[in-house]
């Protein structure tokens, strides 16, 4: 059955709708739920996620509040950064208003609510639709290089993060044409980000950094794109070094490791100073 996302007031609206139109409640199946029709079938959740029989769909869509008054809405997010192998993407979406709408009722919501069945499907499908869109994916040895010249100018990680955030945003905006426009960045340093977002011409942009963006479709959007991304390249780099990079430990791979691994991690670091078929590892790291 077809989910949504719906906020507080939405759920408000649609409790109304629900009572005018008759639906037949019965008890609820879990904590998690709030409600639960039959008949057609609803299930509210605690969380607003909402479940719905097709023959809702009017009922169910009827309540959803409008896209804000701008041209278009950006977001940002990233995966990759907590994975010890594989890249760090990126990624960028900018969406219309009548875009943001067929998103959610596409289903696309906050990524780890879904599970990995999920996703991929409407990744997927994400990825026919025409809407604006970039990504920045740093494949291993690429991130290990970058993660070394901000190192050696004295700057963390979240600097580093900072920069590819900006850096998306840049170069989606400058595609664009618009009068209006609102950037929603998940927030993850707020001091770093601001210092590489003086770059950025702000010229008809409102930029906004919010804790929990993922309830903000483009950034959700722009969540499940990086998670699928981040998978196919895994599996590329599975393919490329005969290696299942998801069901194993870096010593397992110890002889690749500057090509599969992010080399500052703590489990990868120990097992580049040992020495492999009599070669000392540390001339792999870069």
């Amino acid at each position: 059955m077809p989910v949504i996302q719906m906020n507080s007031n939405e759920l408000e609206e649609l409790k109304k709708n629900i009572a005018a139109g008759g639906l037949k409640k019965i008890p609820t199946k879990s904590e998690h739920e709030s409600m639960r029709f039959e008949n057609p079938s609803l299930i509210v959740y605690t969380s607003g996620k909402v479940v719905y029989d097709e023959k809702l769909e009017g009922l169910v869509h009827g309540v959803l509040e409008k896209a804000p008054d701008f041209d278009y809405v950006i977001g940002t997010d990233e995966t990759g950064k907590g994975e010890w192998y594989g890249p760090l993407v990126v990624t960028c979406v900018a969406l219309k208003p009548c875009e943001i709408d067929e998103l959610r009722k596409l289903g696309v919501r906050d990524s780890k609510t879904l599970k990995k069945d999920a996703l991929a499907r409407i990744a997927r499908n994400l990825v026919k639709m025409g809407f604006a869109r970039t990504s920045l994916v740093l494949m291993p040895k690429t991130y290990n290089k970058q993660y070394e010249e901000f190192k050696k100018e004295g700057k963390t990680l979240n600097d580093m993060m900072a920069w590819a955030h900006v850096r998306v945003i840049k170069d989606l905006t400058s595609k664009l044409e618009y009068k209006k426009a609102r950037v929603i960045i998940d927030k993850f340093d707020a001091e770093k980000t601001d210092f590489r977002l003086k770059g950025l011409d702000k010229a008809n942009l409102e930029i906004v950094q919010k804790s929990h963006a993922e309830s903000e479709v483009p950034v959700a959007a722009a969540s499940i794109l990086a998670k699928y991304v981040f998978e196919r390249r895994v599996d590329e780099l599975n393919r490329n070094f005969g290696v299942d990079l998801r069901n194993c430990e870096p010593k397992d791979v110890r002889d690749v490791l500057p090509e599969v691994a992010k080399m500052h991690f703590k489990n990868v670091g120990k097992y580049t100073k040992t020495t492999l078929n009599g070669k000392d590892e540390k001339k792999h790291t870069t």
